[in-house]
């Protein structure tokens, strides 16, 4: 809450775009203002006059630019995997893996898709790949050609803040993704960071093996320190002989030993993520050792 003076003029500082709507008082001495951000910091604004509190409405206001298909495959059964050429200066916004964008088909589209980077940030100097559930929501962009083009944001949300939320004292890490859930721990794996820690396992969670991404990545994870252990919840008739269930039970099963030395990255289904939770807090994790990308 911020007061203005009811009958001052509002001086909107650098990078805010007033909306000066001119609405009733909330109450009496009391109006609202409404601005929108052009994704920067919002600063102090300049009163004059006889002061009054004002309630300020903040909307981000998104940039958008264009970005080529350059390729669009099948990853598995159900998910696509899409580069996109974003060009440089998008792809300079990268900066922590976990971070998404948000695409729309071009400016007739009402709602944008929220998709995770599934590359490292830095990985290339001017691509994203991404990893989409083909869904009613999303057909529009699975179903692109490679040499068309969609519209796309800068990289949004905190990502894993690893770097920053986690002390010294952790040296075990964690990570669990269901389904396509695995994109933004896929930029956690390739991003080179697993080094700072003496051991990572990556639970990696799907219905049957076909719908199960990245199976010709696991030896190359695997190569760079991070143990891979795939799980399949629907195995009949499948000819899987590797790990049964869910992906929670199975890190409860093969249990954690140093709980306090911790820490866990998590991408998926909301029951997933609870359950997982609820046996890293049992196992002695502390709760700010436990980070989602958003």
């Amino acid at each position: 809450l911020a007061v203005v003076p009811r009958s001052a003029a509002f001086l909107a500082p650098a990078g805010l775009s007033p909306l000066l709507r001119t609405a009733s008082p909330v109450s009496k001495g009391y109006a609202s203002v409404g601005l929108r951000l052009r994704n920067e910091r919002p600063q102090a604004a300049v009163f004059a006059g006889r002061m009054a509190p004002v309630q300020l409405n903040l909307r981000m206001e998104d940039s958008w630019n264009e970005a080529k298909v350059v390729s669009n495959t099948q990853a598995a059964d159900g998910l696509n995997k899409i580069v996109l050429n974003v060009g440089s200066d998008i792809a300079k916004s990268f900066k922590t893996p976990g971070q998404y964008v948000k695409a729309r088909k071009d400016s007739s589209q009402e709602k944008p898709g929220f998709f995770a980077i599934a590359s490292a940030p830095g990985a290339t100097a001017d691509t994203f790949e991404f990893l989409i559930k083909k869904t009613d929501g999303s057909a529009w962009i699975c179903d692109a050609a490679e040499g068309s083009t969609v519209e796309v944001t800068d990289g949004q949300g905190n990502g894993y803040k690893y770097a920053s939320a986690l002390g010294d004292d952790v040296k075990n890490l964690i990570l669990l993704a269901t389904g396509s859930g695995i994109a933004p721990l896929k930029a956690v794996v390739e991003s080179g960071d697993m080094k700072k820690f003496d051991s990572a396992t990556l639970y990696y969670g799907a219905r049957t093996p076909e719908t199960m991404a990245y199976k010709d990545l696991f030896d190359e994870w695997k190569s760079s320190g991070v143990e891979v252990v795939p799980v399949i919840s629907k195995p009949d008739g499948t000819g899987w002989d590797g790990r049964t269930g869910y992906i929670q039970e199975c890190m409860k099963a093969d249990g954690i030993k140093s709980g306090e030395s911790t820490a866990a990255l998590l991408c998926g289904v909301n029951d997933m993520v609870k359950e997982a939770k609820g046996v890293l807090s049992e196992s002695g994790v502390p709760d700010g050792n436990v980070l989602m990308n958003f």
